[in-house]
């Protein structure tokens, strides 16, 4: 893949990581208020403001927030009972999760990878963090600029994880902006590098036509006002079923099931789908 088509993508694609950073200082998640951006900030309300008017006058139509809630709180739950000796997080744009994996689950090594625009970003905030935190993260979580649409993803996720007792993938937020040519690739490099470990999972989040049409009519606005602020790239919905999803997974060489979640049961567009070798 060209530098210009990944400077591209990585420039579309880069406002949600402002927008959910923001979104997780909002909903408290620890070490959040570290990742909080001006342009988050900017993004959130504006999008408040455009589009959620339509969920906020109906109780069943979930916010956006509300679909990120779910998604963060039933990743974060998987890690911690998980309990890996590893995590690759890949997009991870602005999370705040690498910091409290490292820090508060004890979590050994955590590497967030990202295209190059967003890692530079989030090196800035690293850097600025307090002095103490600096010290405690260090040796514990690296950041790496990666394209996971280059062939040679799978081969780098494998020597990450070679051999490791308890590897997890985590992918939040991501495949939704990839086409289902380009979702395959990228689940094929996580399942062969998940093999290299003696354990691993892979966490991400899919959503599918059904689960769309229980949330609520406000979903397509809402929908529609991501590919605005993402410059079309949007959130697609290539899958009818949960059973289309599961039968994509297992071409890829992954047995998936959708996890459980600690959120409430305000209805929800999207699943988190944990996924073995």
């Amino acid at each position: 893949m060209s530098i210009a088509m990944t400077e591209t993508r990585d420039q579309k694609i880069g406002p949600t990581a402002h927008y959910t950073a923001y979104a997780w200082h909002r909903l408290r998640m620890p070490y959040a208020e570290h990742f909080a951006t001006p342009r988050g900030r900017a993004l959130y309300w504006g999008f408040r403001g455009a589009a959620e008017w339509i969920a906020l006058a109906s109780a069943a139509t979930p916010l956006l927030v509300d679909v990120l809630a779910y998604r963060h709180r039933t990743i974060d739950a998987q890690v911690r009972e998980t309990k890996p000796t590893i995590v690759i997080e890949i997009g991870a744009g602005l999370s705040q999760r690498g910091v409290w994996a490292a820090l508060d689950l004890g979590v050994a090594r955590y590497v967030e990878i990202d295209l190059p625009h967003m890692t530079a970003a989030k090196r800035a905030r690293l850097d600025a963090l307090p002095a103490e935190l600096r010290a405690r993260l260090a040796g514990k979580l690296d950041v790496v600029s990666f394209d996971i649409l280059d062939d040679g993803f799978g081969a780098w996720l494998s020597r990450e994880l070679r051999g490791a007792e308890r590897a997890m993938v985590i992918a939040e937020g991501v495949l939704g902006y990839f086409d289902v040519a380009e979702r395959a690739r990228i689940a094929l490099g996580v399942a062969e590098g998940l093999r290299a470990a003696k354990q691993g999972v892979f966490l991400c989040d899919l959503r599918d036509r059904t689960k769309t049409g229980a949330a609520g009519v406000g979903v397509p606005v809402l929908r529609g006002a991501v590919r605005l602020v993402t410059r079309g790239r949007g959130l697609r919905e290539d899958f009818a079923s949960e059973e289309a999803i599961t039968s994509f997974f297992a071409r890829a060489g992954l047995r998936a099931s959708i996890a459980s979640s600690p959120t409430g049961d305000k209805p929800i567009p999207t699943r988190i789908w944990r996924c073995v070798p």
